[in-house]
């Protein structure tokens, strides 16, 4: 590695902006809470550039902005975040509020602003104030007449909102509960294999819920030192995976009640049913993702770093993100602030961009700072009510915190007509707040006959006062690495991968957010009992806790906890190789021998990070990394934006030569009769000839769809090629559900684990490792289970084999020329007709339906009246994100909705910025406005729009100027 380049003094050259800010007496709109003269100025792609002589009239007129082009976004993410949907959607937000309320992100929000220090409090009220005044002087968006509220019922923006959006954010980023799933599967595949005679131990931890990936893509290549880890900690030997698996056998017998089974359930159930929570319990198969990669100076065509990024979020309309410019020049500060990217409504910070030094991007890094606990609730008998749980064989009393909760009755004609609802105390009614679980809640309970009762706890890191909001502050002024780094020192929760790349040719990689140290696997390098990715026992009796912080903690630090340090966090400067990549894969490669706890720290203890990750999209980053190397041809702009388009299939390139060769195993002299039969089949044979010529490419091949570099004109028609491979891709992906389906599920449903099967994700990723293994495994796994069985029609195990991947074929081919695929292709058997764009789709849904979601707002119209959505290219794990469930097996299951909530590339230089971006949408969420779908076609074909800093390139692109000086 090469040590930072040293930054130099960088000149702004502030004359043009001076100007900007010589704001006329005349003709400028008088702003009370406004303390010098500024200016907005909007550019041909509906960009806003701010141009403020302080710091808070910026951040007044960022929060002005948000309220004028997103309030009811706003206003419907805080009321998310803080249990008060109902108040504005009626009943149909009443179970949302009741689970967001019991989690308590409003409380810890309330937390955190008394917390904050003078200048980000500041900071806050300035952008508060900005947004009320807008909201004092202008009428509510229509949504608001739709749902019968006037501003009666709207409350004023707080700091304290600001703060639950972005507790909100990270939360979504951070948090999950895939304990009760993992642990009911545990369980009954135990149950299971004691009845029938096979290791149901081993068919969780090695066959259905293996963390290792299928691709061993990592993003920092030796940073464990092979067997070793940073600081000279050593790895332990294979074994200790099986003592994990033993020890969970033994622990779940020996504390975990039944009633906790079935709260895990119906908690989950809850969950699952909740569209803003259902990630939380899907988080395995949602892989919540982001792309970004990093392209050093030695590498790039003209000496640059470049960075590539494009963050996965839900796609809605409004888009999910802001793009804003901040400029201010201050006479009393040394350096203008210039700053431009993409922020939250609702939150005054770029949370991606550049300032005049260096660019940033991130992708989630999946840490596992969310443990549930199962509990003993003990009641007051007085009244009734839980006062305590059990720790350490003593009672440790709960907080009570009693909720009310208000309904909208909507379509009553009565404006700002709100009913309170009626919760029962242990339905929501009643938070009960944990003290030793970082104030985390007790989620479900289960009562009991006595006093006692079984309950189920969530701890996370989120729970408290973190300080995100400092290090977006800190990143604007920031002028080197170590102003950067320095940042990273207040992103407390919501793990993130960083992508930092400089003027000086720098290029950086650092992992955020603090992690929780566990008792067990820091002080016994070894999982008490269960591991964490199980449900934990609450009471002590095995060492489950967090450790409790000592007094030499970091002054930076938010948790109570011990956490593990920075230094030891996966981070890389400038490495050798010349290039950094981070899509959401095991950064350093703690999974790759399927055993997330047989790493040491330096000074002792399990260095545990998660125990799972995507895997795929970081795999095909890295062959087009290898493939540009090998070209010779150094890194532009344009190659980062044709990577970013990329859509190909890399479970397609693993998985789909076993269709060929099954099939000519199947023609071959001597094959079983089963076999012989589906390579005479007309139909398979057709299909096994387009997939062998197929390029793993997923474009739509219809002339409504949109594909990477159609343009921006009238959409072409598709060529042959476009069609071959469209059709390939539907045959593809359809068999893949169907193998799945034949191979995992078939398995297990005779086993009566029906309702345990892994998600559909993980069973692909079963799947692939029981045909890429298969010369070890035979297609049994090491639980004793045949996946593969051998029977009459398929003798050997090569024979059972082919002909569950060649049945799994002629599955599909039924289904798509069947009911189920009426819809997109009236029944054809016509391969010809299958093509892609007519199953993978897209409607940007707003939270109150048609007429706001797109289609149809925008002009966009559905594919048809039964195939809802914008054709789109694109699918399961492509870097170009756009997955869809990998059991999909009717015509509008191939749909996805969600995907890259902005595009980046970007090469900061000592001369000027040149970068490029686009969101899905654009600036306004106002239905009909020139700026609410501006940008949508750009992002359809994969094109962009320029970022621009100086003050001469956003004149030149200006379309309209707002002028303020201070008021009233």
């Amino acid at each position: 590695m090469h040590a930072a380049r040293r930054p130099t003094a960088w000149l702004s050259a502030p004359a043009l902006l001076l100007a900007l800010l010589a704001t006329p007496v005349f003709g400028a709109t008088r702003l009370e809470g406004l303390h010098q003269g500024a200016r907005i100025v909007r550019t041909a792609d509906g960009v806003p550039h701010v141009y403020a002589a302080e710091d808070l009239d910026a951040a007044y007129l960022l929060g002005r902005l948000h309220a004028q082009d997103r309030f009811f976004q706003m206003d419907s993410l805080r009321r998310i975040f803080s249990g008060t949907t109902a108040e504005i959607v009626g009943d149909a937000g009443l179970a949302s509020d009741v689970q967001f309320r019991t989690l308590g992100l409003r409380r810890a929000a309330e937390e955190t602003r008394a917390a904050l220090g003078p200048s980000t409090l500041s900071w806050l009220e300035a952008y508060a104030d900005g947004a009320n005044e807008y909201l004092a002087s202008h009428p509510l968006p229509l949504e608001y007449t739709a749902l019968e509220l006037t501003s009666a019922s709207v409350p004023k923006w707080t700091v304290t909102d600001s703060l639950v959006i972005a507790k909100g954010l990270a939360f979504g980023l951070s948090f999950e509960l895939t304990e009760l799933d993992t642990t009911p599967a545990l369980l009954t595949y135990q149950a299971s294999g004691t009845l029938t005679g096979f290791d149901g131990t081993a068919l969780f931890f090695e066959d259905l819920f293996r963390v290792d990936p299928l691709d061993p893509t990592v993003s920092i290549p030796g940073f464990l030192g092979g067997p070793a880890v940073p600081g000279g900690g050593t790895s332990q030997a294979s074994d200790p995976l099986r003592s994990a698996q033993t020890a969970a056998v033994e622990a779940l017998d020996a504390y975990l009640r039944p009633e906790a089974l079935e709260l895990a359930r119906s908690y989950r159930d809850k969950l699952a049913a909740i569209p803003n929570l259902r990630p939380v319990v899907e988080a395995r198969e949602a892989a919540r993702g982001s792309n970004w990669w990093m392209v050093g100076p030695e590498l790039s065509a003209d000496g640059r770093a470049l960075l590539a990024n494009d963050p996965h979020l839900s796609l809605g309309t409004p888009a999910t993100f802001y793009e804003a410019h901040l400029q201010v020049f201050d006479p009393n500060r040394r350096r203008v602030l210039s700053a431009s990217g993409i922020t939250f409504p609702g939150v005054p910070a770029i949370a991606q961009g550049c300032n005049s030094v260096f660019c940033w991007g991130s992708t989630t890094n999946p840490l596992d700072v969310t443990d549930v606990y199962q509990e003993v609730l003990v009641f007051d008998p007085q009244t009734g009510l839980p006062k305590a749980t059990i720790f350490d064989g003593q009672e440790e009393p709960v907080v009570l915190i009693p909720q009310v909760f208000r309904v909208n009755q909507i379509g009553d004609g009565i404006a700002d007509d709100l009913s309170i609802a009626d919760v029962g105390p242990l339905d929501g009614g009643l938070t009960l707040v944990v003290p030793r679980r970082n104030n985390g809640p007790i989620v479900a309970v289960m009562p009991g006959s006595g006093l006692e009762a079984t309950a189920l706890s969530v701890q996370y890191t989120g729970w408290r006062a973190t300080f995100e909001v400092d290090a977006f502050l800190t990143w604007l002024r920031a002028t080197s690495l170590d102003g950067f780094v320095e940042g990273l020192q207040h992103f407390d929760v919501g793990s993130q991968n960083w992508a930092y790349v400089d003027v000086f040719g720098n290029f950086a990689y650092f992992t955020s957010a603090e992690m929780p140290l566990r008792e067990d696997l820091q002080t016994l390098n070894a999982p008490d009992g269960a591991p964490p990715f199980l449900i934990r026992d609450g009471t002590h009796t095995f060492h489950n806790e967090w450790l409790e912080a000592t007094g030499d903690r970091d002054p930076n630090q938010a948790l109570n906890y011990q956490i593990l340090p920075f230094s030891e966090m996966p981070q890389v400067v400038n490495p050798e190789r010349g290039y950094i990549l981070s899509a959401n894969n095991d950064p350093v490669g703690t999974t790759l021998d399927n055993n997330p706890l047989n790493q040491v720290r330096p000074g002792g203890g399990l260095y545990y990070l998660n125990a799972g990750y995507a895997n795929l999209r970081a795999g095909r980053i890295q062959r087009l990394i290898d493939e540009q190397i090998a070209s010779g041809e150094g890194f532009t702009l344009a190659d980062l934006e044709r990577m970013q388009a990329n859509n190909q299939l890399l479970d397609a390139e693993l998985l789909a030569p076993f269709i060929v060769e099954a099939f000519a195993n199947a023609g071959a002299a001597g094959a079983p009769a089963a076999l012989a039969s589906l390579a005479a089949d007309p139909g398979v044979a057709e299909a096994v000839g387009r997939i062998a010529a197929w390029d793993f490419s997923t474009p739509t091949g219809i002339p409504e769809g949109y594909d990477p570099g159609d343009g921006l004109g009238p959409l072409p028609e598709p060529g042959p090629a476009e069609v071959a491979h469209s059709v390939a891709a539907t045959l593809y992906a359809t068999w893949r559900g169907q193998l799945i389906h034949n191979v995992i599920d078939e398995t297990l449903d005779p086993l009566g684990m029906a309702d345990v099967l892994p998600d559909g994700r993980q069973a692909l990723m079963d799947v692939g490792h029981l045909l890429l293994e298969f010369d070890q495994n035979q297609g049994v796994g090491v639980s004793g289970l045949a996946f593969f069985p051998v029977t009459d029609d398929a003798p050997t195990p090569e024979a059972a084999r082919d002909l569950a991947v060649l049945e799994s074929l002629r599955d599909a081919l039924d289904l798509l020329s069947g009911p189920d695929f009426e819809a997109a292709f009236g029944g054809s058997t016509d391969q010809e007709d299958y093509r892609w764009g007519r199953l993978h789709r897209i409607v940007f849904d707003h939270l109150l339906g048609t007429p706001f979601s797109v289609p149809p707002a925008g002009g966009f119209p559905d594919l048809s009246a039964e195939l809802p959505g914008i054709p789109r290219a694109g699918g399961f794990q492509t870097v170009d994100a756009a997955s869809h469930s990998t059991r999909a097996d009717a015509a509008n299951d191939f749909m996805f909705g969600s995907g890259p909530a902005r595009r980046f590339v970007g090469a900061p230089s000592r001369t000027a910025l040149e970068a490029y971006q686009t969101i899905p949408g654009g600036a306004s969420g106002i239905l009909g406005s020139p700026f609410q779908t501006d940008q949508l076609r750009l992002w359809l074909v994969n094109e962009y729009h320029p970022l621009v800093l100086r003050p001469s390139e956003v004149q030149a692109g200006r379309i309209e100027q707002e002028v303020f000086a201070p008021g009233p």
